[in-house]
């Protein structure tokens, strides 16, 4: 189900630059990591001659970076994997655990991260963000499996210097024996300064993302509310994700919630829950207002199977709201289900989001 996945934005007096500048250049052997095989897919079968499949997971967490200090005579090196291309300064602003960070104007400058330790693993991909009202609004980030590049992202540097922190890029899938690398640069035609620090491979689990975990566990019920993404940790709610530009909403919905609310016409919001038991009822909470979507359409699907779908109305006054019934679901334990909520196409209003419940039911 393609919804279910959008990819994702002072210097130190110069007495040591001809040092540092060497320092940065040179670039660091990758670590060679040894394969091993973790699950075995064999044939049933005497006759079957094809080959065992083999899955190789990564290392949990992997941070690479600049941490050489040119002030320090006991800094320790940049990690193996970070290479820094052009001409960089030591910036008096900190990074990631109060590390050096380092900065450049050269248009031709680069930040590049590079591992061979992710295997066949998923993985989010932070970038620890140095901000300054001088840096650049547009850094641009490449990231590569191998030599297939598999996702391209922007990000604003140019916020006050107390906005600095972990940044999520996304999540990406990687192939064992394959080189993943990150590369971190400007616009040729971009004067401000070009920041860098450390990033961070987080090996994800099933059904999470950078987000955290994407679902609830629901034994006899469960209510999973909307609310939008910590603009500082970048974490959201277990059980709900919203996708496209969304905001607050003066609305109020279930037990005095702030219902959200987005004019985007590819915005959709997802409920996801584990169910452990078969029979479930499920509804949501609809706020009214004029104004509002006349077929908001809500789709019900246990993993990639549509197993209900309904247009509803919230283009009333004020009032008119509660909980609206979809009805009881028969659904297999353990396996994820999620209810979507979007806009008909061909419909104009605004798509308002707030609340699932599920609860057992015979």
């Amino acid at each position: 189900m393609s919804k279910f996945r959008k990819l994702f934005t002072y210097s130190l007096i110069p007495i040591s630059l001809i040092v540092l500048i060497a320092c940065l250049g040179r670039g660091h052997n990758l670590r060679t990591t040894s394969s091993e095989v973790v699950k075995t897919n064999e044939g049933a079968m005497a006759v079957d001659r094809s080959p065992a499949s083999t899955y190789v997971e990564g290392v949990e967490s992997l941070t690479i970076g600049n941490y050489f200090d040119i002030t320090n005579d006991n800094s320790k090196e940049d990690t193996d994997g970070f290479i820094q291309e052009g001409a960089w300064f030591q910036d008096e602003l900190r990074g990631s655990g109060g590390s050096i960070s380092r900065y450049s104007v050269d248009p031709t400058a680069q930040s590049i991260y590079l591992t061979d330790q992710l295997g066949d693993s998923t993985y989010c991909i932070w970038l620890y963000r140095v901000t300054s009202p001088d840096a650049t609004e547009s850094a641009f980030v490449d990231i590569f499996d191998g030599t297939e590049q598999i996702g391209v992202a922007s990000v604003n540097m140019s916020l006050p210097t107390d906005r600095k922190g972990w940044y999520p890029l996304g999540e990406f899938t990687f192939t064992n024996e394959q080189e993943a690398k990150v590369i971190v640069y400007k616009g040729i035609e971009d004067l401000k300064k070009l920041r860098a620090d450390e990033v961070r491979f987080s090996r994800l689990e099933e059904n999470e993302d950078c987000q955290g975990r994407k679902y609830v566990n629901v034994n006899k019920e469960a209510v999973i509310f909307a609310k939008g993404m910590d603009e500082k940790s970048f974490t959201s709610n277990d059980g709900y994700r919203e996708y496209g530009d969304w905001q607050e909403s003066n609305l109020k919905g279930y037990q005095e919630s702030t219902v959200r609310m987005s004019e985007d016409e590819y915005a959709y919001a997802i409920y996801s829950f584990i169910p452990k038991k078969r029979n479930y009822c499920i509804d949501i909470y609809r706020v009214t207002t004029i104004g509002g979507l006349s077929n908001a359409k809500v789709t019900v699907f246990q993993e990639d199977i549509e197993i209900f779908s309904r247009l509803i109305n919230y283009n009333m006054k004020s009032g008119k709201g509660g909980w609206y019934p979809l009805g009881k679901q028969s659904v297999e334990p353990d396996t994820m289900v999620s209810v979507i909520l979007e806009r008909d196409p061909l419909d104009i209003g605004i798509l308002l989001s707030d609340a699932v419940r599920i609860y057992e039911c015979n």
